[in-house]
């Protein structure tokens, strides 16, 4: 893609804060982009007096849009797509920060994956690190995975690995064709993007922290169990064969398949048809901690605390880190009353993951008398290797 342009989109409103250090992030980049465009989606601060003295100073670079009323984030990076020149989009939230070789890191992995085939690979992304509203580093490196192209949707499906549009590059062409972002979706609107642009070619990785994701009280993502919903909605748009035939596309073990695929069927709420997919491995001899693990979840929505326990804990007897199967085992047995056992469980799913919320949780009920399932947090689906940070 060395002779494509690029250009930056990125949705602004209520951002006097931070804007000015991500657009100036943009204009440092090593190799630059042929426009920035700034969507003022009817702030109510200085968003827009900031905008347009940034938009006086670099002309030739920076084009501002206003906005006459709120649209959301989804409208203003449609809008601006539809109204850029380049062959490539890079999306960009208003607090986020790019690295300065974020554009040439870019451009050289989908040169060097695409040089066989052109457009193979139409997106491309990178690792990352998260931030606090001071720019302090609060998380370790965040990482993605490389994949092939026809494995990329069943790897979607199972786990959204690029949590943020900051940092993300896609072919412009791809974009619209895939029908841009959902502007009916307000939460995990681009997880949704991302599957529908997974369905058309591979994604491109950079395992470099190329992107500081900036956290704090205003993140729309903090609200975990709005996004959670919205994940159940998207995923209800593919039917269960079209998702089971993507995952069992990836170059995976038969029952890592199985398990990541009865994942999505607890996530749709197919219970049964999950524990037949996991029985029927059971039967031919397969062990495997998320096999175990998933059973556990089985038994315990179905609220058959004993059999899920038994679960867990073979779940952690082959994989000790298990931070899911370590909090759901800690508060299963705060439930059962054995409080010297949970406290163990629970401190090393925190030992392990420190930002666990449900984790965090749970062990705050340590010093109540008495505790019942709805008072407890339980995980239902496997940890990522560093977590998000969300605010309650």
């Amino acid at each position: 893609m060395t002779d494509k342009e690029i250009s930056c989109v990125i949705p602004c409103y209520n951002c006097e804060k931070y804007v000015s250090k991500t657009i100036e992030s943009l204009i440092n980049q090593t190799i630059k982009p042929i426009e920035i465009i700034l969507i003022n989606d009817a702030s109510s601060d200085n968003t827009l007096e900031i905008l347009r003295e940034t938009e006086k100073e670099y002309r030739d670079l920076i084009k501002v849009i206003d906005l006459a009323e709120n649209k959301g984030a989804s409208y203003a990076r449609n809008f601006g797509v539809h109204n850029s020149r380049g062959d490539y989009i890079l999306f960009m939230d208003s607090d986020d920060i790019a690295e300065p070789v974020l554009i040439e890191e870019y451009q050289y992995r989908l040169d060097q994956l695409n040089y066989e085939k052109e457009d193979k690979y139409i997106l491309c992304y990178s690792a990352y690190i998260q931030i606090d509203e001071k720019d302090n580093q609060i998380s370790e490196i965040v990482s993605g995975i490389q994949v092939k192209p026809e494995e990329t949707l069943g790897y979607e499906f199972v786990r959204n690995y690029i949590i943020s549009t900051s940092g993300v590059l896609a072919g412009k062409d791809f974009f619209i064709k895939s029908g841009g972002f959902n502007e009916k979706i307000r939460y995990s609107e681009d997880w949704d993007l991302w599957l529908k642009l997974a369905c058309l070619g591979g994604f491109a990785y950079v395992d470099k922290p190329l992107i500081r994701i900036r956290r704090h009280d205003t993140n729309m993502s903090s609200n975990v169990v709005k996004m959670l919903d919205a994940e159940k909605t998207i995923l209800k748009q593919y039917s269960t064969g079209y998702i089971r035939d993507a995952v069992y596309k990836r170059e995976l073990g038969v029952e890592e398949n199985t398990a990541d695929y009865v994942s999505i069927l607890f996530r749709l709420g197919y219970w049964k048809e999950g524990f037949l997919e996991l029985n029927n491995l059971l039967e031919q001899g397969y062990s495997f901690y998320n096999l175990y693990f998933y059973l556990g979840l089985y038994y315990l929505k179905h609220k058959n605390v004993e059999t899920a326990l038994e679960y867990f804990k073979k779940t952690i007897n082959l994989k000790p880190d298990h931070g899911a199967a370590l909090n759901n085992l800690g508060a299963l047995y705060l439930f059962n009353g054995d409080k010297k056992l949970a406290k163990n469980k629970l401190e090393s799913a925190i030992e392990y993951f420190p930002s666990y919320m449900d984790a965090n949780h749970n062990y705050n009920l340590l010093n109540e008398k008495t505790v019942s399932l709805p008072q407890l947090r339980f995980t239902w689906r496997e940890l990522r290797k560093v977590l998000t940070k969300y605010t309650e």
